[in-house]
């Protein structure tokens, strides 16, 4: 009697099992197409009764975030960047500052605005005025830096360009001429001799590359 009952309890468990499974749909795509942020990418995701699941770090990570786990608290935590975008070509804007040293050895961070120059990413802009006609015609006011001050330059963490440049703009018999400057770690270094120091970042990625262009006065 008894193996019957469990043979029966066993049959009753196996029919529900069949009955739940038909009750659901569940998928596994290979891979699924996704535009985060302006970016399109491909990765596998899961088809659950009509809900689309994605590894949580993918996203976050395409979104600028960490993503972190406390084994014991089992507690996931989710910590966004700033996340800034050119509206003109939708393409990652950077945030640059002016590293400003204050008496008491604490620094204090300017930001410095920018003027977008020729730039393609979703958009294209090209302007057929040079760089200092657009800073002149734009009266860019020069923010005001100490002579061998540093420049910091940052993007969203994961939307780094694949190569960023620096350079000092100077005209000679009207002629612009263009003056790399050294960066290390996201950051340059101004000269110490007084003066207007017109300067361009161009940024490139394998979509497509961004211009902007600032001015610092040493003091």
């Amino acid at each position: 009697m008894k193996k019957i009952i469990a043979a029966a309890l066993g049959l009753l468990a196996l029919i529900s099992i069949l009955a739940y499974a038909l009750s659901f749909s569940l998928d596994f795509l290979s891979s699924q197409k996704f535009v985060i942020n302006r970016r399109e990418m491909e990765f596998s995701v899961i088809d659950y009764n009509g809900h689309v699941y994605v590894p949580l770090r993918f996203v976050a990570e395409n979104m600028a975030s960490d993503v972190g786990y406390n084994a014991d608290t089992g507690i996931t935590s989710i910590d966004q960047h700033s996340i800034r975008f050119d509206d003109a070509v939708a393409a990652p804007k950077p945030e640059v500052v002016y590293e400003k040293r204050l008496r008491n050895g604490s620094v204090w961070m300017q930001d410095i605005p920018l003027l977008q120059g020729n730039s393609c990413w979703v958009e294209c802009i090209q302007d057929s005025r040079s760089d200092l006609t657009l800073l002149k015609q734009a009266e860019y006011p020069p923010v005001e830096v100490k002579p061998g001050s540093y420049i910091g330059i940052r993007y969203p963490e994961g939307m780094e360009p694949q190569q960023m440049e620096c350079s000092v703009i100077t005209n000679e018999d009207g002629k612009e001429l263009y003056k790399a400057v050294e960066m290390d770690q996201g950051r340059i270094r101004l000269p110490r001799e007084p003066g207007v120091y017109p300067i361009v970042l161009r940024s490139n990625w394998e979509q497509g590359y961004t211009t902007y262009l600032f001015a610092v006065k040493i003091v």
